[in-house]
């Protein structure tokens, strides 16, 4: 299959968006900040002051047939400026959720504050987003115990917080949802910036090389830490030193751990418009047992082509987007 009817058949999320925080409740609001889609903002007609709170989004619940008890949330990357990855993502969604993988979208508030960490609101949303998609399992079918996630860039530096430091508490607790546990069962971080302590605000100046250089104080490695698929290209500006490093430390710590580096790609190298890239992630997760050998990639593509058919006939009946 080539790439372009590879991205002819991408899934978007079109059901109902679960806003994260009570009115009012949203810690550290800053008044510049959004929560949608680069394509949301720029959208005719967008208002700012209606898109404040983060969300989540489901996709379509997988086909019966196929259907697993696991879930996948998804989060853009942007350089915590905005949430741009939607489109790129759309046809690595459609290969999840051919396998049988439960999907959903989750949008964080961007862009940076000027006097929080770049990461801080960000990750505040990303364990209240956990926490939501965790209360919906039984609704959604799938395991509270088997949610994982995936990102790239800024949104795989978010993954590697939500799987390394689920025990840093990073808000005071609002309601009963902060009672359930934040901490994930995978993690596929693709290309992660802001990793080493030589490029925590810009591409790594020492090439993430040096005594000097380490992991960030941000990643705990905390007991509750999981498998990670890591995924960098050997030209990144973000070094892929980060992502070594941390696969080190999880190797020492004698956690599954998974490492795929790719010579001469450039940052963004895994930006879902290759066919290869979904089938690394599910590899992965076969190997760690969170699903059961998945589809080939033909079968894969031609349940999409099946779904994609539908939708424009209008008769998707039970494949409808919750």
């Amino acid at each position: 299959m080539k790439i372009a009817e590879f991205n002819e058949l991408a899934v978007f999320p079109e059901g109902k968006k679960y806003y994260l925080w009570p009115d009012g409740k949203m810690p550290d609001a800053q008044p510049h900040q959004i929560a949608a889609t680069t394509e949301e903002a720029n959208a005719e007609g967008f208002k700012p002051g209606d898109n404040r709170i983060a969300y989540i989004q489901w996709f379509r619940s997988p086909e019966e047939n196929v259907r697993t008890d696991a879930c996948m949330i998804i989060i853009s990357g942007g350089g915590y400026n905005n949430c741009c990855d939607m489109k790129a993502f759309a046809p690595f969604v459609g290969r999840l959720l051919a396998a049988g993988i439960n999907c959903v979208n989750f949008i964080y508030r961007t862009p940076r504050s000027a006097i929080l960490p770049i990461y801080k609101t960000a990750w505040e949303d990303g364990q209240r987003a956990v926490r939501m998609v965790r209360s919906q399992a039984a609704e959604h079918g799938f395991s509270p115990e088997k949610i994982g996630v995936v990102g790239c860039s800024a949104g795989s530096h978010l993954c590697m917080l939500l799987a390394l430091s689920s025990q840093t508490t990073t808000y005071k607790p609002i309601d009963e949802l902060d009672e359930i546990p934040c901490n994930v069962a995978w993690s596929i971080p693709m290309c992660p910036a802001y990793v080493l302590s030589d490029g925590l605000l810009t591409p790594n100046e020492k090439g993430g090389h040096g005594d000097d250089v380490v992991l960030d104080e941000a990643f705990a490695f905390d007991s509750n830490s999981c498998p990670c698929c890591f995924m960098h290209g050997g030209l990144d500006q973000y070094s892929p030193m980060g992502s070594v490093k941390a696969y080190r430390r999880l190797r020492q710590m004698g956690i599954t751990t998974e490492l795929h580096l790719e010579a001469k790609a450039a940052h963004g190298f895994a930006n879902y418009n290759r066919l290869d890239t979904p089938q690394v992630a599910l590899d992965f997760l076969k190997r760690i047992g969170v699903i059961p050998t998945h589809n080939s990639l033909e079968a894969d593509m031609a349940a999409i082509a099946k779904w994609e058919k539908d939708r424009l006939a209008g008769c998707q009946g039970n494949l409808d987007l919750l």
